[in-house]
């Protein structure tokens, strides 16, 4: 039994695909416009009128035929050779010019889109080499088959003696069976024993099985893996393969035809032996311990540690700021440099309000008179006492 998983790239080919798309119909424009030009149609007239012979030929034909007319002399066969030749020789002279004009005509159907195969062509390469998503993975058969070992050696050996057979004489009606002939059927019994006995060969038909598995599923495409192979080595001693076994959600890489995890960090590359993600710096022995991207380290600590100075909290099990945000309504950032926050900016408390950027205050049209307690009407855009 072996493994095989459906994967599919179209996700993040989209625009490559639909490119791809739209550059096949406009090289097929260009192309049906060549193909009705007066040009092509004087080469596909001239094509369509070529002659399967000539007068050449037909000359030689007939040279040939004489010389087996004269009854009383066998043809040489040196003559029967060289005219043979010299027809062969003029029939590739002819199919040669029929080639010039299909291959005129080729030209002429792809002139002024060799931009565009350009174009196709890398928009294909791109599409085949983007990595696919695993998004199935189901058991199928072996891809191991098992056929006749090479017998040929054997089977010209029997053919050389089946003819060497016909040389002997022998009149079946009157004559007892030769001896002669006995000995070779003998040696051609025994060849037949041994072509019998090669042992037959392993062949992978891993490409046969991914096909078939794939018209079936009516999927984009399917690879085989290695049930026992991870991280490039092979479990139980065999031959690694792919680099390793794949679940749904991994990756299948064509350029490196090998299955990995999706990428967990922006930092982390990945091991071309083991096909394994790697962190920058090696895990700490020991412990549970948490990459954190934003400061490139192990942690012993759950959470996100945006920045190195930040201090873990017991209580809500994250990492927090040594001084905390302000809760005034405004937005702040951490200043790593300073360690302090800095101001951003605020949400206006109303559309008419303006920002002031000296003081870093939101402030109305009009200023609020003094004294008492007032509120800012913003559809009369006054202040009223409360």
């Amino acid at each position: 039994m072996a493994y095989y998983a459906h994967i599919s790239n179209e996700q993040y080919t989209v625009a490559d695909r639909a490119r791809l798309e739209e550059a096949r119909g406009e090289k097929d424009v260009i192309e049906t416009a060549n193909r009705a030009s007066d040009e092509y149609a004087d080469l596909r007239e001239t094509y369509g009128n070529s002659p399967s012979t000539s007068e050449t030929l037909e000359g030689l034909q007939s040279d040939l035929n004489a010389l087996y007319y004269d009854m009383d002399s066998e043809p040489s066969q040196e003559d029967v050779d060289a005219i043979n030749d010299a027809i062969a020789a003029e029939k590739a002279k002819l199919k040669l010019e029929a080639d010039e004009l299909l291959e005129q005509m080729e030209e002429l159907a792809n002139q002024d889109t060799e931009e565009l195969t350009e174009e196709i062509t890398a928009l294909e390469t791109s599409i085949a080499n983007t990595p696919y998503i695993v998004t199935h993975v189901a058991s199928g058969a072996n891809e191991i088959k098992y056929v006749s070992g090479d017998s040929s050696a054997q089977n010209e050996q029997v053919r050389v003696l089946e003819e060497s057979k016909k040389d002997i004489e022998y009149n079946p009606i009157e004559d007892e069976y030769p001896a002669e002939l006995q000995a070779i059927d003998d040696q051609i019994q025994a060849l037949i024993e041994e072509i019998r006995n090669i042992p037959q060969v392993a062949v992978d038909d891993t490409l046969y099985w991914e096909g078939w598995y794939r018209h079936q599923a009516g999927v984009q495409a399917v690879r085989r893996m290695s049930y026992n192979t991870q991280g490039g080595v092979h479990k139980l001693g065999g031959t690694p393969f792919r680099k390793n076994y794949a679940g749904k959600g991994y990756m299948y890489d064509p350029v490196r035809d090998a299955f990995y995890t999706a990428q967990p960090y922006p930092s982390w590359t990945l091991n071309e032996d083991t096909c394994y993600w790697e962190a920058p710096t090696e895990r700490p022995e020991g412990m549970d311990w948490h990459w954190n991207e934003g400061t490139l380290e192990w942690l012993d600590k759950p959470g996100s540690k945006e920045f190195s100075n930040w201090i873990y909290d017991e209580d809500i099990q994250n990492w927090i700021p040594p001084i905390p945000q302000p809760n005034d309504g405004c937005i702040y950032i951490w200043n790593q440099e300073t360690t302090e926050w800095d101001f951003v900016t605020s949400t206006s408390p109303y559309p008419s309000w303006i920002w002031n950027t000296e003081t870093k205050v939101w402030e109305a049209p009009t200023p609020s008179p003094e004294g008492m307690d007032w509120h800012w009407n913003e559809e009369t855009l006054t202040w009223e006492e409360i």
